[in-house]
């Protein structure tokens, strides 16, 4: 392929003109771009496959990535408009993420964990999107390069799972080539095998990063990573953001523990243990405030009102706890809240 920044103003497919570049990383470049004729159509991200990968085996992978992704529609998937080739050059058109990856969440975050209410909502998404595709069939299909920079965000602020280039397809479990992103990828996967429960262990390993703000293993070669992820344990979230539920704690511990037969039935369920009722979270809160933990007691009433504004109980709960922090007059408008909103006691 010539020199890619000449891809610029180019038209490609004979519908869509290349913009800008949005990005580049070792499989291909992705840039923005605008169909021709249907000019009040959003505007696509254009990935073209680099040049010095352009083999059979990558031009091949190219093509199941647009193959799946055409199969795969649901809202928390980015969606595939077309693909096919260009003078020898492979792309692949998809709608545009335009709020950019949750690795520039991330980043943005420098090291702190990510709002509890955010961090939920995109494991949800996204634990919904890989439960689908571990559904679909005729073959279920795992992801197994899932990461933050995969994670992207549309004009909705919604997390859509996207880069299936290398997915495979399969039964149960599958003997397959050892790729992955290291920081990520299960025991297994550094064994050569794979099955639904990998993606949900890599799952686990992004939520452990989301309510943390730092990875769940870190180390300087892929033989130290691959370590790591099959003889150790990361430490405890609780330790780097005291305020989270321990049941968040111990979902995602369980969603990265090492042999995939002991993690959650399926991604569903690690999801749903993630998603307590307003009701469970105001039973956490009432356990902490008995124990005298009462900044964890507050934060529970909080998620509570979260997720149901009009619980008169949580606003009473909040109300004690504020008063007990020394934040009188935070606790009085809690208290007059739940009274307006029909709390009696």
């Amino acid at each position: 392929m010539a020199d890619e920044t000449s891809f610029i103003g180019r038209q490609i497919g004979g519908n869509y003109r290349i913009l800008t570049e949005l990005n580049s990383g070792s499989f291909g470049t992705v840039y923005l771009g605008r169909h021709l004729i249907f000019e009040d159509s959003p505007t696509v991200a254009i990935k073209l496959l680099h040049a010095h990968l352009r083999s059979t085996q990558e031009r091949a992978q190219f093509i199941q990535e647009a193959q799946l992704l055409k199969k795969l529609n649901h809202s928390y998937i980015l969606r595939i408009i077309d693909a096919g080739f260009e003078n020898g050059a492979s792309y692949l058109v998809t709608e545009y993420a335009s709020h950019g990856s949750l690795r520039d969440r991330l980043n943005q975050q420098a090291g702190k964990p990510l709002p509890l209410n955010e961090a939920l909502t995109i494991l949800s998404q996204i634990g919904q999107a890989l439960h689908y595709a571990h559904q679909a069939k005729p073959q279920a299909i795992v992801h197994r390069d899932l990461k933050p920079e995969n994670i992207l965000f549309n004009e909705r602020n919604e997390a859509l799972l996207a880069d299936f280039g290398i997915a495979v397809v399969l039964e149960k479990t599958k003997r397959v080539d050892i790729v992955g992103t290291p920081a990520y990828m299960a025991p297994e996967q550094f064994q050569g095998e794979i099955s639904q429960k990998s993606d949900q262990y890599a799952l686990g390993c992004i939520a452990y990063e989301l309510v943390t703000g730092r990875k769940a293993f870190t180390a300087p070669d892929f033989f130290s990573m691959a370590f790591k992820h099959l003889n150790e344990y990361p430490p405890a979230p609780t330790q780097f953001n005291p305020l989270l539920p321990v049941y968040v704690e111990q979902a995602i511990f369980k969603a990265i523990v090492k042999y995939r037969t002991e993690r959650h039935t399926d991604v569903s369920a690690f999801i749903s243990v993630l998603q307590k009722t307003a009701t469970q979270w105001l039973d956490e809160g009432l356990t902490h405030y008995k124990a005298k933990r009462h900044e964890e007691a507050l934060a529970a009433y909080e998620q509570a009102l979260r997720l149901d504004p009009n619980f008169a109980l949580a606003y009473n709960g909040k109300s004690f706890t504020l008063k007990l922090l020394g934040k009188t007059r935070e606790a009085q408008q809690a208290y007059d809240k739940a009274k307006q909103l029909g709390y009696s006691g």
